[in-house]
Order: C-alpha cells, then sequence, then structure tokens
C-alpha cells in the first residue's frame, strides 16, 4: 500500500462515518467495484421471464454485467442504507389506504437522491478530481449486489437484503465513484445468511410470489401488481390483493429481524405492521377512504396527478391507482361507492373509461352484488 492510499483510506473512512451521523444513515461503506456475484442468477432469473413487463431490465442488462459501460473511470462504490421506517421523509398527505411502508414518505428518488447530491458535494471539497454518480433505484446498476458487496446485509429469502441491526425496512443508494482503494478492500467478507430455516415471508405471501428461498415471481406479487404492473391483475389475483392499495410490506414485516428492530424502537403493533388479512375500519376512517376512493374514480387524470405529486405513489399512474382502487373496493366491500361505479360504467363518453378499466369495473361490481 502506498503512503497515498493509506491517506485516503484513513481520510475517507473518517469522512463517511462523519456522513454517517450527520445524515443519519444506517450505513455508508466502500468497495472497490468488483464483477457482480449474482448475476448469473440474475440473466436466469430475467430468462424464466420472472420480472413481468418490466422490459428495461432486458436492455440494462449489459450496464449490470458491467458497469464500466456508465463510464470507464469507476474504481469503487459507495453503499448508503436509509431506514424508511418509522417515516423519516413523511409524505404530507396520509393515504388512508393501505400503502407500503416506504410509502408513508415523500419520494425517496427526490429526497434521498439529494441526499446523495449533497454528501457528493462533501466528498468533493476534499476530492475534487474524482468521479461521483449517483444512484437511487434509478440506473441500471445491481444496487442490491452493490451493497451485499459492501456487507449492508445478506440476501433474505423475502429477496430483500437484511441487516441484524437494521432489519431490512431500508432503502439502498449507490455512489459509482473514481475514487482508487488499496488492496486490502479487495477481500470480501459477506455478512452471514441468518434466515436459518425460517420461512415466515414464503408462507405469508397472499399470492405465493415468493416461489423459492429468493426467488421473487414478479408479475404474481402484490407490490408489481399495484405500482409497476400496466394492466388489470388476473382475476384469480384479485382477492388476494386484499386491502393493499399501493405495495405489500407482509414479507417484511413478519420477518423476525424487523420484529427484533420493532423491539429496539418501540414500534407496537399497528395497522401499519399488521399481517391480517384485511383490516377492519372504524367508521370515520372508512368514510376517508370511501371519500379518497370516490375522488379517484372520478378526477381526470391530470388531478389525480397534481393531487400525489411528491407521493411514492404517483408511480402507479393516474391509471394504475383508479384501477387499484376498484379492486379494494370489492375487497373491502365498500357498498357506498357502488353508485358511482355503475355511473362510471354509463357515461360511455367519457374518453377515461376503456375496455379495460370497464371489466375491471364490471368485475368490481359483481363482487359487491354477491352480498
Amino acid at each position: 500500500m502506498t503512503d497515498f492510499q493509506s491517506s485516503l483510506n484513513h481520510s475517507l473512512k473518517n469522512t463517511l462515518n462523519l456522513i454517517k451521523d450527520s445524515y443519519k444513515l444506517n450505513q455508508i461503506e466502500i468497495t472497490p467495484l468488483k464483477s457482480p456475484l449474482t448475476i448469473n442468477f440474475y440473466e436466469k432469473w430475467l430468462a424464466r421471464d420472472y420480472h413481468g413487463s418490466m422490459s428495461y431490465l432486458l436492455s440494462h442488462l449489459p450496464y449490470k454485467k458491467n458497469p464500466l459501460l456508465l463510464d470507464s473511470k469507476i474504481k469503487s462504490v459507495i453503499s448508503v442504507a436509509q431506514s424508511y421506517f418509522p417515516a423519516v421523509q413523511a409524505a404530507e398527505y396520509k393515504s388512508p389506504a393501505r400503502v407500503a411502508l416506504y410509502a408513508h414518505n415523500e419520494d425517496y428518488h427526490l429526497w434521498l437522491k439529494q441526499k446523495l447530491i449533497e454528501i457528493i458535494a462533501q466528498l468533493q471539497l476534499q476530492y475534487p478530481d474524482e468521479l461521483f454518480l449517483p444512484y437511487v433505484d434509478s440506473g441500471p446498476i445491481l444496487e442490491r449486489d452493490m451493497a451485499y458487496q459492501n456487507r449492508l446485509g445478506w440476501f433474505g429469502k423475502n429477496t430483500c437484503l437484511i441487516h441484524p441491526e437494521h432489519g431490512s425496512l431500508f432503502f439502498i443508494a449507490e455512489i459509482l465513484t473514481s475514487l482508487n482503494l488499496d488492496s486490502e478492500h479487495d477481500t470480501f467478507l459477506a455478512l452471514p445468511d441468518f434466515c436459518g430455516t425460517c420461512q415466515k415471508c414464503i408462507e405469508i405471501c397472499p399470492t405465493g410470489a415468493l416461489i423459492a428461498p429468493q426467488t421473487l415471481k414478479a408479475d404474481d406479487c402484490i407490490s408489481y401488481l399495484t405500482i409497476e404492473a400496466k394492466t388489470n391483475p388476473p382475476v384469480h389475483l384479485r382477492k388476494k390483493i386484499g386491502d393493499w392499495f399501493f405495495g405489500c410490506d407482509l414479507c417484511q414485516t413478519v420477518c423476525p429481524w424487523n420484529e427484533k428492530v420493532f423491539r429496539k424502537k418501540n414500534i407496537e403493533k399497528s395497522d401499519k405492521i399488521s399481517t391480517s388479512g384485511l383490516l377492519s375500519l372504524e367508521p370515520q376512517a372508512r368514510a376517508d377512504l370511501v371519500t379518497y376512493f370516490e375522488f379517484l374514480l372520478t378526477a381526470s387524470h391530470k388531478k389525480i396527478l397534481k393531487f400525489h405529486l411528491g407521493s411514492p405513489l404517483s408511480r402507479a399512474g393516474a391509471k394504475g391507482l383508479k384501477r387499484n382502487a376498484l379492486i379494494v373496493i370489492a375487497n373491502k366491500k365498500l357498498h357506498e361507492l357502488k353508485p358511482r361505479i355503475t355511473g362510471l360504467l354509463s357515461e360511455a363518453k367519457t374518453n377515461e373509461v376503456t375496455s379495460e378499466f370497464q371489466e375491471l369495473a364490471e368485475w368490481t361490481l359483481e363482487q359487491l352484488n354477491r352480498d
């Protein structure tokens, strides 16, 4: 190791520790860029069409296999872990519908990306000639693989990274950099896999999307069906979605390692971390949900997107939120909205009542009429 590298390592370590404390991060670690350890598994996963309609994952493959295609100067990876529950950047609007825990925050693509930009600004004060590229779940890189190599967790059976102190309810972000570390960082020691014989995450998945340990069939996953998918869920999966309006946390909130974090943070059992299939609603909560869904069913796409500006819920798009509302209305038996759905179906002149929307609305009415 050269004197320069020794000095760089010591100085960088101190800087990263200060950044971790200053920005209230779970972890921040750096390692030399290496070949992805999980690339063969990932390629087989794509070949089996487990990625659903997310075709962009196929086009990203060359970059995920070789991040140097992004920039040949990249030498190292800084991985960041940021807890998101309890909310750290609470959303201004609290949806009355059941949403994934991360969606109780503002859109992390925005505020966490801003954190990375500020962190990079600090690093460039010390290393003005170096390259720093921020990625927050938005670029063609294998972020979990990089974070795994930086010891931010092990791959749980629910496919999430799990850390023995922080559980799995955290965002992962990366900074690819031209900083060149010494050879002592080349040794990779993975965190041990502490899942053991536990199968809770696999057993609780309502749709059976976790078809094997660490293997997710995305097009059966509630998070995919309510966020990424552009079409209606298959009929046989609709009831299994239950009251999940946006995303699903069951395979995480049932995890003993997250239960350990809940105890440590004195987080009491509540609707937010419940693993019950369908939550009962108090009269006011039910009224709020009916009002919200009525807005979604009747408002224009433009109004819906404006209303959810800055929220992760906008990821599903106005069409997706309308779709999700219809499924939850059916599963929660919100009969109050039956006249509204009937009215929508009779308004054939509106451009936004597509054949796909009509099919789902008719299915919803059928479920409500069965009672």
